[in-house]
């Protein structure tokens, strides 16, 4: 550890306040001190710092040199003995014995039964069903309807037309010329040169040189194998299925058909008629003339019927003439004095108009349904059945024999004849060939031309524009509207109603008789009869066969092998090791001191008790400070 001087620094400012602190808790304060010295030479002066040399431990840094112990290791060679252990082969013959079946061919006589067939006619009886056609009469019941004609009464709603005067506002267009102010953009050609590049094409004779190949032919002698068919005669023994014809009885379940008559019944709709009553409301109203007071449109009458002598009524006064002065009469040519002819028109007038009152009538009308009822009805039909009959017939019944028989097979074997042939080889050569080829090469031309641009210039012009203004007017016009007027009227209807009638109809119904007839049938019967044959056949005889093989055998050999083999061995070295250590070293330093309280021994204790000044109370005796 290295030596710092602010550590030493710090130490004596330390040690510096400990004095201070030590003389100042002495017992004498400043104030006293100096007023002590003031009148009689106190003993609490002003403190005096004095120096002096301390011995500290200073931590410093020492390398020092230590014997270590190290381990290192080193190489051994060391040999070890393994054993390993290896297949040996080695080749052992042995013998086995098998059984082979070796067949032989061997002959026997044969007897074996063949059913000969025999033909004969037999007359046989047999039923036939022959059908027949019947005719007959069926009942069946018809529903007509018989249409009755009834007249009605019933009543009509008849337009008929009046026309009105109506009066309606139209708004009536006019057309008013207008001047605008508007811009128009004007397209003004200019001509431009502009250069441009053009990639111009040259073309230079190049010569090339290339390689063809070029074939050769040349014939050579090849020789090939070609295998020859011989076909030579062979007896080839086949085995033929031949047929045996037997007899045999085979009951068989016929159906046979009859006919039966059965009665049952059936549901049946039929229509019955049914009177009944039903509420139906009528309106036996009419129209009926009324007179009514309506109210006129204004206090003036029209100058037509009134004789105001006004074309039309004025708004200011009741009459329609305000006074004589013809600007406020409101006609357009006024009568002398007031403008009027006559006296005013009343203000309401009688009017007569057709009004429907109605008479609501209800009453009870027969009404006659037809209702639709399920009835049973009994009928006759006829079922064909068929019963069951077990009858017998005589069958041939084929069986198959086996027979061998032989035949003589071409038999083809192939043998093999080399022979020779002349074939065109073909060699390819290669020659090199020049020619002349045209290589186009482009050149960059610079060229001009006029190109046409067209600039926009901007023009204000004016013009004039019809502009549409909308006035309303009043207009009349006649308006046709429609008035209904109900009348009543008759017609006829047809009324249907449904009457029953009993009618017949013709039936063809197909009927089955049974019919014997006859028939010659042929009936053939085996016969048997007894044959013999030879017959080859082939016998499979046991025989024993020896044959001897190799069988390789592997034998576990082992081998001891020794190995050489390096091994780390452990060894301790001593080394001097330089460390690095932290030592207490003692160094001198001078440390400042208060020395007041020190030099004066007892502190004021003897000046008070001598001159009666400095101290406010004496220092405790446990104490050897002066004052407190």
């Amino acid at each position: 550890m290295k030596f710092r001087p602010g550590f030493a620094l710090g130490l004596a400012t330390m040690l510096f306040g400990a004095g201070n602190v030590f003389a100042g808790d002495c017992g004498c304060s400043a104030a006293p001190a100096v007023a002590a010295s003031a009148d009689a030479g106190c003993g609490c002066a002003a403190p005096q710092v004095s120096y002096v040399e301390k011995t500290i431990m200073v931590p410093t840094q020492v390398t020092e040199m230590r014997t270590v112990n190290k381990t290192a290791t080193k190489m051994e060679a060391r040999t070890r003995t393994y054993t390993v252990t290896k297949q040996v082969p080695r080749t052992e013959t042995k013998t086995s014995t098998t059984t082979v079946m070796v067949p032989k061919q061997e002959t026997k006589q044969v007897t074996y039964t063949v059913n000969k067939s025999v033909s004969s006619q037999v007359e046989e009886s047999y039923q036939v069903n022959v059908a027949k056609t019947v005719t007959e009469e069926v009942p069946y019941t018809v529903n007509e309807t018989i249409y009755t004609d009834k007249v009605e009464t019933y009543k009509v709603q008849v337009p008929s037309t009046v026309t009105e005067q109506q009066t309606y506002q139209v708004s009536v267009c006019k057309t008013v010329p207008e001047v605008q102010t508007y811009t128009v953009q004007v397209p003004t050609t200019v001509n431009e040169t502009v250069d441009y590049t053009v990639q111009v094409p040259h073309y230079v004779d190049v010569v090339q040189t290339y390689n063809v190949t070029v074939p050769v032919t040349t014939q050579e002698q090849v020789a090939y194998t070609v295998q020859v068919p011989v076909y030579t005669d062979e007896q080839v023994p086949y085995t033929v299925q031949v047929p045996v014809y037997t007899d045999e009885v085979v009951s068989t379940t016929v159906k046979v058909p009859y006919t039966e008559q059965r009665t049952g019944s059936r549901k049946v709709c039929r229509s019955f008629p049914v009177q009944s009553t039903r509420t139906v409301t009528k309106d036996l109203g009419s129209y009926q003339t009324v007179t009514e007071e309506v109210a006129v449109a204004s206090g003036c009458g029209v100058a037509a019927s009134s004789g105001c002598g006004c074309a039309a009524p004025a708004a200011s006064s009741g009459c329609g003439c305000a006074a004589p002065a013809a600007p406020a009469c409101g006609c357009a040519a006024p009568a002398a004095g007031c403008g009027c002819a006559t006296a005013p028109a009343p203000a309401t007038r009688t009017v007569c108009k057709k009004v429907w009152v109605p008479n609501v009538v209800t009453e009870e009308v027969p009404v006659t349904t037809m209702q639709s009822q399920m009835v049973d009805e009994p009928y006759t039909y006829t079922v064909s059945l068929c019963r069951d009959e077990v009858r017998q017939s005589t069958v041939k019944k084929v069986g198959y024999t086996t027979e061998t028989k032989m035949r003589t097979v071409k038999k083809c074997s192939m043998t093999t004849e080399t022979k020779t042939r002349t074939v065109n080889k073909v060699n390819y050569v290669t020659e090199a060939r020049t020619r002349t080829v045209k290589q186009c090469q482009m050149k960059a031309e610079t060229r001009q031309r006029t190109v046409s641009k067209t600039v926009m210039n901007t023009e204000t012009r004016t013009r004039t524009v019809n502009k549409t203004v909308s006035e309303m007017e009043t207009r009349t016009r006649p308006v046709s509207k429609t008035v209904m007027n109900t009348e009543e009227r008759t017609r006829t209807v047809k009324v249907p109603s449904v009457v029953q009638k009993q009618m017949t109809r013709t039936v063809s119904k197909t009927v089955c008789t049974p019919e014997t007839r006859t028939r010659m049938k042929t009936v053939v019967t085996s016969v048997p009869e007894t044959m013999t044959k030879d017959v080859v056949t082939t016998v499979m005889v046991p025989e024993q066969k020896t044959s001897t093989y190799n069988v390789t055998v592997y034998d576990t050999v082992k081998e001891e092998k020794t190995d050489t083999y390096n091994v780390c061995v452990p060894y301790t070295v001593t080394e001097e090791v330089a460390v690095t250590v932290c030592k207490m070293v003692p160094q001198t330093v001078t440390v400042p001191v208060s020395g007041s309280a020190a030099s004066v021994s007892g502190g004021c204790a003897a000046a008070a008790a001598s001159s009666g000044c400095g101290c406010a109370a004496p220092a405790p005796a446990a104490s050897a400070c002066g004052c407190k």
